[in-house]
């Protein structure tokens, strides 16, 4: 009896890890995996720039990490005397906090619906609400992601660009030109710039799930019942033995 029991244990979560076989569950894991990604390499941009001034041991350096607030990050000089900010204006900080939350919560509803498939796979399949709910969010996050990484690309570019060598010689105040303050250090940029290729790698596995979960919605459903079926014809097997050949009787001609 408990072999019995345990062959139908195995057997049922078998069937439930099975949606993992389908693109549907298959997609999920690739959204998790990557939103984590994203919201990582978005999180790990902290870097810094080096200027050169006069001596070996004088320099002017400025910092910043997430959320990338650069009207609050300041142009340092050696002896720790703050020369200015990064920035007054046009901070990325906005775009950086939304694709943060996007991509958390990315990873947060694709591991809601990859335990409902798994754990709840017969609700979800006999009550039409809850492929009509996977279907909507889906359709939600996916407008989110793109907007999400439109955005985060544009702050990607403004940090670039107020972090280069030539506007912290002109917010520092001391760097009249390149010669008195030469390029030192340059900053990595390397993680933004993955983390906005995740952003819309993240929008094309939200919009390619969109219609493997709209096929498990009641809308796909009824419009495929509705649709005729259209049968093949059946040609009688010629060398059958179901076929029998036609007998023809001639009825006897009356002669008036």
């Amino acid at each position: 009896m408990q072999a019995i029991q345990s062959k139908l244990s195995v057997h049922a979560v078998t069937s439930y890890l099975g949606v993992f076989k389908e693109p549907r569950g298959l997609i999920r894991l690739f959204q998790i995996i990557f939103a984590i990604l994203a919201f990582a390499t978005a999180c790990n941009g902290r870097s810094s720039t080096t200027l050169d001034y006069g001596g070996k041991d004088d320099a002017i350096v400025s910092s910043w990490s997430y959320p990338y607030r650069l009207s609050r990050s300041a142009i340092v000089f050696t002896n720790g005397t703050i020369l200015g900010t990064l920035s007054t204006s046009n901070d990325p900080k906005s775009p950086a906090e939304f694709f943060l939350f996007t991509s958390v919560m990315a990873m947060l509803l694709g591991l809601t619906f990859t335990f409902i498939y798994v754990f709840l796979s017969p609700l979800y399949r006999n009550n039409d609400l809850f492929p009509t709910l996977d279907f909507f969010i889906t359709f939600i996050w996916t407008i989110f992601w793109l907007a999400g990484s439109s955005a985060w690309a544009q702050g990607v570019t403004n940090i670039r660009s107020l972090t280069d060598f030539d506007n912290i010689r002109q917010r520092s105040g001391i760097c009249p030109s390149s010669t008195v303050c030469p390029d030192g250090s340059v900053a990595n940029y390397g993680n933004l710039i993955v983390s906005v290729l995740f952003g819309f790698l993240n929008f094309v596995l939200w919009l390619g799930s969109l219609w493997f979960v709209f096929k498990e919605t009641r809308f796909f459903k009824s419009y495929t019942m509705q649709q005729p079926q259209v049968q093949a014809p059946v040609y009688p097997d010629i060398g059958s033995p179901t076929m029998h050949p036609q007998s023809y009787t001639q009825s006897p001609v009356v002669m008036t």
